[in-house]
């Protein structure tokens, strides 16, 4: 079977599946449609993992669609390396989304229209993986955010749900429509969408024609799709409130479908995008990952902590591509794919645990309570960290490495600014997750290191004595049978009956999140099979790697130094921080208040106007709407105005004290002082008048010195 027709199918059974859980979940039940969804899921990973093997006619293939003006506009499935790898990484996350869901969502009322959500979610992103042209890409990318719009506002009964979503779906658009722009004038200035063609044709131009205005003009705007699809700044705002959605969701978007579609684009269109447009791109990721960094540090919801760590870890990918690293950055994303879905399902099972309490100041000791979502949890935490052994490490060492050598290359010294930000946000995620586990799992007056080896000996202890017990053949046959069957039991009560569909995928996304799966050698990301199939190799800054040991472990240190302390204070009534830069990362920098002070109000008041001018039929006219306007907006003007230089005038009252004042009585202190000193001079004594001269002659024959010499 044919490549092009294993996709066909994939994508047939995911309509399917949404057409028939969406007009037949009352009829189906809950149980029927959460094992078909995840059937459907399972086959779409199967075909994942077999394409590769299927008969692959062409790398891109492509079916007329339709014509205008002679033009043809073709359907296009572009089929390389990079559409395996999302095509497999996108259903294998999202089949271990569903399975979680199952227990995570059960009993809930609208069950079958989460599950169809879901597939017309898979089915968007997959569709988005395969497509050969940017209209097809935009046309999946629409569908996309469509299918967030649905999934984040899911529990539509809920005012704060119903908000996030709108919010969500009207900030994408913005960005959409510069990338709309951008589309055509990709199609006026090579003469098609093609992706393979236009990259053909990029070839061909000479270098001093890859860096004019119109290809820059053209990289911004196509980017200005993955800075709101994305959440880069400054249109990284509704990321965090997405987390009013189902959790599970939240390690969909965050993971492999949404925000990940605006790297997956980037590199699509990575051929196209001049000199210019990447140092733009490289900026701006910069700011968006220490930005998203630093409000993390403050979270105390624990999905709000886990976006923010989104939004860093997606600036830290728009960095690997703006310093050229394409494959670094879509290394990054595949093991953030895994450890950061591992982190929302952990968040997920504790919520669920804790009947849905999502302060972690309120939270602790659960270690003992749900040691198996402990140890996933854990894992994950590492790779996020950047901790040695762990993919986390590899991945971010690639980009750092490539961030390194990309700033060598220019001669201004200031282009170290973006690695050393690169290094430091590394340091500040291994922080805030330390912080993160410590309030979550850990008792307040423990030691985590002590914790931590305890249970890792426990674990062991355990499942060697119960392998022991199994294999042990000495004894007689009756004995031998006794002792393996109360292993066995033992093992299944301890163990087996306290592992369900939430345990199963958090423990799959931990496995994924470990250094061995991406590296015969996890301290080394040169030796990943990844950088085989994606070239990346670095020329020097290897040593990066050690740095980046040092600087995640000292932010672990800090981590549960300052998380600690953090703990003997807790004030539970306190919302946000004290401090006015804390106050200012925790609410995100008060950028929906400039947006709204910007735009929303201006367009309120607009409004207001406009009705209050509207001659209406009750009775008021004119004159009334004049009144209106002369007391609601045109002394409201003028009192803001008279406040404005009331405090003008104070500013500048201020500034004539401190300063002009300030100088001249400083000038007059100087002279007087210099009166003092000169009269102490003429003060009669002789021996004074002889140090004098003294110190003249001094100065003199230093002065004759200096000017032959």
């Amino acid at each position: 079977m044919s490549a092009e027709r294993v996709i066909f199918i994939n994508l047939l059974l995911y309509l399917l599946g949404f057409a028939l859980f969406l007009y037949k979940r009352r009829e189906l039940g809950e149980q029927s449609v959460g094992l078909l969804s995840v059937v459907i899921n399972a086959v779409g990973v199967l075909f994942s993992m077999g394409i590769r093997l299927s008969d692959i006619s062409a790398d891109n293939i492509s079916y007329k669609w339709f014509y205008i003006n002679d033009a043809p506009f073709t359907i296009d499935i572009l089929l390389n390396d990079t559409t395996f790898l999302m095509y497999f990484v996108v259903q294998f996350v999202a089949l271990w989304v569903q399975v979680f869901s199952i227990r995570y969502m059960q009993n809930d009322e609208g069950f079958g229209r989460y599950m169809a959500y879901i597939n017309l979610f898979v089915f968007s992103m997959v569709g988005l993986v395969i497509s050969g042209n940017l209209l097809m890409i935009y046309i999946f990318w629409e569908l996309v955010g469509l299918c967030s719009y649905l999934l984040i506002g899911f529990w539509y009964k809920k005012y704060r749900a119903t908000n996030a979503a709108k919010k969500a779906f009207i900030i994408n658009r913005i960005g959409d429509i510069g990338f709309f722009i951008g589309i055509i004038l990709i199609y006026r200035f090579f003469g098609t969408i093609n992706i393979t063609t236009i990259a053909e044709k990029i070839q061909l131009m000479p270098t001093s024609a890859l860096n004019t205005p119109i290809l820059t003009t053209i990289g911004l705007l196509v980017f200005c799709g993955c800075i709101a699809k994305s959440a880069q700044f400054p249109l990284q705002i509704w990321l965090p409130d997405a987390m009013e959605g189902p959790t599970p969701i939240s390690a969909l978007i965050h993971a492999a479908t949404m925000v990940a579609a605006g790297i997956f684009l980037m590199a699509r269109v990575f051929p196209i995008l001049s000199t210019d447009a990447l140092l733009v791109m490289t900026i701006i990721g910069t700011t968006t990952m220490f930005l998203g960094a630093f409000s993390a540090l403050l979270q105390n919801d624990i999905k709000k902590m886990l976006a923010y760590s989104t939004i860093s870890q997606l600036g830290l990918m728009v960095v690997g591509l703006g310093v050229g690293a394409v494959n670094a950055s879509l290394f990054h994303l595949v093991t953030h794919a895994f450890f950061k879905a591992g982190l929302f399902l952990c968040a997920g099972a504790v919520i669920h645990h804790l009947h849905h309490q999502q302060d972690m100041r309120k939270m602790g000791s659960l270690r003992h309570e749900i040691p198996v979502i402990y140890y996933c949890h854990m894992v994950c935490a590492a790779a996020l960290a950047g901790v040695p052994l762990f993919s986390g490490f590899l991945s971010k060492d690639a980009i750092i490495v490539a961030a390194f050598e990309w700033a060598s290359k220019h001669e201004d010294q200031r282009f170290f600014i973006i690695p050393s930000l690169a290094l430091v946000t590394s340091g500040m995620s291994a922080y805030y997750m330390m912080r993160q586990v410590f309030l979550v799992y850990f008792e307040r007056d423990a030691n985590p290191l002590e914790m931590i080896s305890d249970g890792a000996k426990s674990l062991y202890k355990n499942v060697s004595r119960t392998i022991d017990n199994i294999v042990n053949v000495e004894g007689d046959e009756e004995h031998f049978e006794r002792k393996r069957t109360e292993a066995l039991e033992n093992f299944n009560i301890n163990s087996i009956e306290k592992i369900g569909a939430m345990e199963w995928s958090v423990i799959v996304m931990a496995i994924a999140s470990i250094g061995f799966v991406f590296s015969t050698n996890p301290l080394s990301f040169e030796q990943s099979w990844f950088f085989k199939t994606f070239p990346f190799h670095p020329e020097k800054y290897q040593w990066v790697a050690y740095v980046s040991v040092l600087v995640a472990l000292n932010g672990l240190l800090l981590g549960y130094i300052f998380t600690k302390e953090e703990t003997f204070n807790l004030d539970f009534d306190q919302d946000e921080p004290k401090s006015f830069i804390a106050k200012l990362a925790f609410h995100n920098y008060y950028l929906n208040d400039v947006y709204h002070f910007i735009f929303v109000y201006p367009i309120i008041g607009f409004k207001k106007i406009k009705e209050q001018f509207e001659y209406e039929s009750n009775g008021k006219g004119l004159v009334q709407n004049i009144a209106y306007f002369d007391k609601n907006i045109l002394d409201k003007v003028i009192d803001k105005m008279a406040q404005f230089w009331i405090v003008f005038s104070k500013v500048i009252a201020w500034f004539e004290t401190t300063f002009v004042d300030g100088f001249v009585n400083l000038f007059a202190k100087s002279i007087g002082n210099a009166g003092n000193y000169t009269r102490l001079i003429q003060n009669g004594k002789a021996q004074s008048y002889i140090i004098s001269v003294f110190v003249g002659l001094i100065l003199i024959i230093v002065l004759l010195i200096g000017v032959n010499f």
